[in-house]
């Protein structure tokens, strides 16, 4: 099997481990030819930086596209191919992986088989877009990377499958069509010798003409005064052309290649001489496309004439980086929590907090209150700057179970922690925090309580005391009106003496307060006192 095709990092940026405030992600795009995949970064600041590209020739649109099935041989190679891109996304710290299909996978009898296969053997989730959803998200991608302007630009991806049509400027996309003109596709239906007969050719011409005189008719009201190339087909027609020059920086706007009319026009008389071994020898082409480049440069034929360019412009970005785009669009809060909480493991509670529409102002407070508590009780507890860090956790999130139901929320909020998916923490970290949160309120920790007893001594001592705390620090905001400002407690003899600052009248907290220390005397074996400085 060919080995993975994947860039060096050409940013200091990428041989650093990932920063707090960044995401990193996976696109994967399984095409009618190949399975590409790039790792990229996002930035607070909107920035994407790509990290790595891979790519692999699987060929399920080989057979696929006359059979409408997707060959057994070809679905092994495809699972093959991602479960090697799943491992170097995990190896390079991705934090989320976006897998997409097109038309191959979109098109075929059993298609639905293969991303069920997917699901079950490695886990990812499959998203098979539309044709117009496909042209869309290529659209995204040439929007970031090339310098459109507020005149209209015709954007081309020849696929294996389709062709996607795209007009649009800096602002918006004015057209996004789709055509099932796909070069391998195109090979399976017209090329039946090698070199091309013509009779063969005119066939296929006849299709193109059919297909394309009433699109271009549309593109051309519109009246676009740039064409831009992009993705697997233009991208080997551009190095065939131009076989010397080096492809740019992936990060770089300015296009590292086009297609000259003229030097294009040489390279087509040369396709149409050769067969499939004399193309082997090409300069630029790589050997998973000699046997369908020839339908496809037909195709960039077309588009020469039809639009009256002298140059194609290619643009590096195409579907992979659209998919990215695209998921970043439609997850901004992600990014802003990055800016905004840099330290992943509060992010991760944050982020589940936010999720189950938390009680923030209060829940903040409450927090707030329990560590003052934590630490003028030190001496006491003797726990340490771990414990602590859990307790605030189970503070933040301990009435999250609102989000479920007023009733028994305390039991959600333990529900909600245990299967809400926190990043970072290890699961008997996350039973602390669960626990500490279901005991906030009502019942306090039994013998018969299943989730109590599964954890160690320690454990349930960093429980004990956690959930002490917070049931103090809960009704020590009764009205959630954050009315206690500061908590002071020191010992008197057998007793603990806590000393509360009020900016208002503060009867309700303390009323509240008094109501939840049964928990917390019997835990620190000292009466509670509670007053007002």
């Amino acid at each position: 099997m060919p080995s993975i095709q994947s860039s060096s990092p050409k940013s200091p940026r990428a041989a650093r481990s990932v920063e707090g405030t960044s995401l990193r992600l996976a696109a994967i795009d399984i095409g009618s030819n190949s399975l590409h995949m790039i790792v990229a970064q996002a930035d607070p600041d909107g920035g994407l930086t790509t990290l790595w590209r891979m790519k692999e020739p699987v060929g399920l649109g080989r057979l696929s596209f006359p059979s409408k099935r997707l060959a057994k041989d070809a679905m092994d190679r495809a699972e093959t191919t991602l479960a090697r891109f799943q491992q170097a996304a995990v190896q390079r710290q991705c934090e989320k992986i976006v897998c997409i299909a097109t038309s191959a996978v979109r098109e075929a009898i059993n298609g639905g088989d293969f991303i069920e296969r997917i699901r079950k053997k490695l886990k990812l989730n499959v998203r098979v877009v539309s044709a117009r959803e496909e042209a869309r998200l290529i659209y995204l991608a040439v929007r970031h990377a090339f310098p459109l302007k507020n005149e209209p630009a015709l954007i081309v991806d020849i696929g294996g499958g389709s062709v996607e049509f795209i007009v649009g400027d800096r602002h918006r996309a004015l057209m996004l069509e789709s055509r099932k003109l796909g070069a391998s596709r195109m090979t399976a239906q017209f090329v039946k010798s090698d070199p091309l007969s013509p009779d063969n050719r005119k066939a296929l011409f006849r299709h193109y003409d059919a297909e394309l005189t009433p699109l271009f008719e549309q593109i051309a009201a519109l009246k676009p005064k740039l064409v831009i190339g992009t993705s697997g087909t233009l991208e080997a027609v551009a190095a065939m052309c131009d076989p010397d020059l080096e492809d740019g920086d992936d990060d770089n706007t300015t296009p590292a290649r086009s297609i000259d009319h003229d030097r294009f026009g040489k390279l087509l008389r040369r396709l149409l001489k050769s067969d499939s071994k004399s193309r082997s020898h090409i300069p630029g082409l790589d050997d998973s496309r000699r046997d369908q480049i020839t339908a496809g440069a037909l195709l960039v034929g077309e588009i020469f004439q039809r639009t009256h360019t002298k140059k194609i412009v290619m643009c590096h970005a195409a579907l992979r980086e659209g998919i990215l785009l695209d998921y970043l669009s439609r997850h901004v809060p992600d990014l802003e929590i990055r800016r905004d909480v840099p330290d992943p493991r509060r992010r991760s509670v944050i982020d589940l907090a936010r999720r189950c529409d938390w009680h923030q102002t209060h829940s903040e407070h409450v927090a707030s209150l329990a560590l003052q508590i934590f630490d003028e009780l030190k001496p006491l507890h003797a726990l340490s700057a771990p414990e602590r860090e859990l307790i605030d956790y189970a503070a933040l999130l301990h009435d999250i179970g609102w989000h479920i139901a007023r009733d028994d929320h305390h039991k959600h909020s333990q529900y909600l922690i245990r299967h809400g998916d926190l990043r970072n923490f290890t699961p008997a970290e996350i039973d602390i925090i669960a626990n500490i949160a279901r005991y906030h309120r009502k019942s306090t920790p039994k013998p018969n309580h299943e989730h109590y007893t599964a954890l160690s001594p320690r454990d349930r001592r960093t429980v004990d005391v956690g959930a002490a705390i917070l049931r103090l620090a809960d009704g020590l905001d009764r009205s959630h009106g954050q009315v206690v400002t500061t908590v002071r407690c020191r010992l008197q003899g057998q007793d603990i003496l806590c000393r509360v600052a009020a900016r208002a009248d503060a009867e309700l907290e303390l009323w509240g307060a008094r109501r939840k220390r049964e928990w917390f005397e019997k835990v620190f074996s000292r009466k509670l006192r509670l007053e007002l400085k």
